[in-house]
């Protein structure tokens, strides 16, 4: 059986193990590990007797593979994301970067929603984290969004479509990891996901004023 097939298999068993209730982490290193002992043990032809020696390499395979991607200077930019932006949150910029966004588009349809799909965009340029900028403008953004007749649903749709926003907009974490996984140069990476999350920004702001105009009841 070629590896390609064995991953397949091995993948199919991890998505079972998701859906029997197993942590994805776990389901995750299991299957890597029965996965690299099923291709090593393939390579020596199902031998019952060199059984043995494909677990021990697919065992140290298996602690060498994590280490050495782990292991790598450029994962050191996650940590100074992050500490941006809790600096930023905690100096109060991100409720003057919401007042400012307010100010500029707050005159629209639908006006306050745009405000934070442009705060969440301009939050992400710091924290690069999609989950840290949910969590920031859920606290600053819905409240005011609901004193002033948002729908509720509609208000955390808002804000959780521009915390994805994060996962484009540089410095991105999901960028930087990806781009260790697959070899690629970090800088071009993120230079290159700026466009398309700007452009989805626009898009965002774009269609809650055409939902504002058509469907009042999601709020002002």
């Amino acid at each position: 059986m070629e590896p390609i097939e064995i991953g397949l298999w091995v993948s199919g068993g991890m998505v079972l193990l998701v859906v029997l209730g197993m942590r994805v982490a776990f389901a995750a290193g299991l299957a890597g590990l029965l996965g690299l002992i099923w291709i090593f043990w393939a390579k020596f032809g199902y031998d019952p007797e060199r059984f043995g020696k494909a677990l021990t390499i697919a065992v140290k395979t298996a602690g060498q593979v994590p280490h050495s991607k782990i292991s790598t200077q450029t994962l050191s930019l996650i940590p100074t994301f992050i500490l941006i932006g809790y600096l930023a949150y905690y100096a109060g910029l991100t409720r003057a970067l919401f007042e400012a966004a307010k100010r500029w588009v707050g005159w629209l349809p639908g006006g306050l929603a745009v405000s934070t799909v442009f705060a969440t965009a301009g939050f992400a340029a710091v924290s690069g984290a999609s989950v840290a900028t949910s969590a920031v403008f859920a606290r600053i953004a819905i409240p005011e969004m609901l004193k002033i007749g948002y729908d509720k649903r509609f208000a955390a749709g808002v804000v959780a479509a521009g915390g994805t926003l994060a996962s484009l907009i540089p410095p991105s974490a999901i960028l930087v990891i990806y781009a260790i996984i697959v070899e690629q140069d970090v800088g071009k990476l993120l230079l290159a996901g700026f466009i398309p999350g700007a452009f989805s920004a626009l898009v965002y702001g774009g269609l809650i004023v055409i939902l504002a105009l058509t469907l009042p009841n999601f709020g002002p």
